[in-house]
């Protein structure tokens, strides 16, 4: 009986290791970003704030593959608005415990009962690869998922997106990949791939109920629905620079300098883990 439990252990193990995490549905293509100065741009005095300012929950995700890290002292932005993602060489608040990790964090600007301020939660991604985050907020906490893993903060006292940036006007373009040229800031141009964005005016999926670190399985697909306030998949014809919002709501993303889509990058076949089974069928 011992041999046969043994047996069937080592069998488990290697079907953990071989079957992959994923069956996403093939989507198409990727905004391709040469970290140079291209960017895609919805302007903020067309269009607005994306999340409504009363917003007291909302979900905004990304799936993004980083070829390379910031230059020192220097935040590559993979998108801004109310919420920001980026890459950072510096300050991180997570150890970077392997050569091919970068220091990624979630921003998202807040206020309620006169207060304002950000929530900034830093976690460890890696280069080369496609990874998955999103900022999730409810009932004044932030959540920031990132491949398989959940944080969850502390409640705050602040309980709903800010319904004005206090920032420079440039700041409050949405922006994918950098900023606007006339904002003025050092470089911060996101150097890979971008895909299946989505803005969602509720707080998806199942959410740790104690504050640290928890087990997340990332979503197989991001599709539109009622709750979706915008969704960008670049599945737009390749070369395209005008990416379209499949989800009915008109936020037609503008590419600057070069920024267009194309097909996505092919992955190593072998490898069948969390973050780059999206990429293997992206690349179908």
């Amino acid at each position: 009986m011992f041999t046969d439990f043994k047996r069937l252990l080592i069998v488990m193990l290697l079907l953990s290791c071989v079957l992959p995490a994923f069956s996403f549905e093939p989507s198409g293509g990727v905004l391709m970003l040469d970290g140079e100065d291209d960017y895609a741009i919805l302007p903020f005095a067309e269009h607005g704030y994306i999340i409504p300012a009363d917003a007291r929950e909302f979900t905004v995700e990304v799936w993004f593959y980083p070829k390379a890290e910031p230059e020192q002292g220097v935040s590559n932005i993979i998108l801004s608005q109310q919420v920001r993602f980026r890459l950072k060489s510096s300050n991180c608040r997570v150890p970077l415990s392997k050569k091919d990790q970068v220091c990624s964090s979630g921003v998202v600007f807040l206020e309620g009962g006169g207060a304002h301020g950000i929530r900034i939660t830093d976690a460890a991604i890696k280069k080369d690869q496609w990874n998955y985050m999103a900022v999730i907020f409810t009932e004044s906490t932030v959540y920031l998922a990132y491949n398989d893993q959940i944080r969850r903060g502390k409640k705050g006292f602040m309980n709903v997106v800010a319904g004005n940036l206090r920032l420079p006007e440039g700041f409050k373009n949405f922006c994918v990949g950098g900023y606007a040229e006339d904002v003025p800031v050092p470089k911060a141009y996101f150097h890979g791939e971008i895909d299946a964005i989505r803005f969602s005016n509720i707080a998806r999926y199942d959410l740790p109920a104690k504050v640290g670190i928890s087990p997340f399985d990332p979503p197989r697909r991001l599709s539109s629905d009622a709750h979706t306030l915008a969704l960008w998949d670049f599945n737009d014809k390749e070369g395209a620079d005008r990416f379209k919002d499949t989800s009915g709501n008109e936020y037609t993303l503008f590419g600057m300098n070069g920024a267009t889509t194309s097909r996505a990058l092919a992955v190593n076949p072998a490898n069948t883990s969390t973050t780059t089974t999206w990429g293997k069928i992206k690349s179908e």
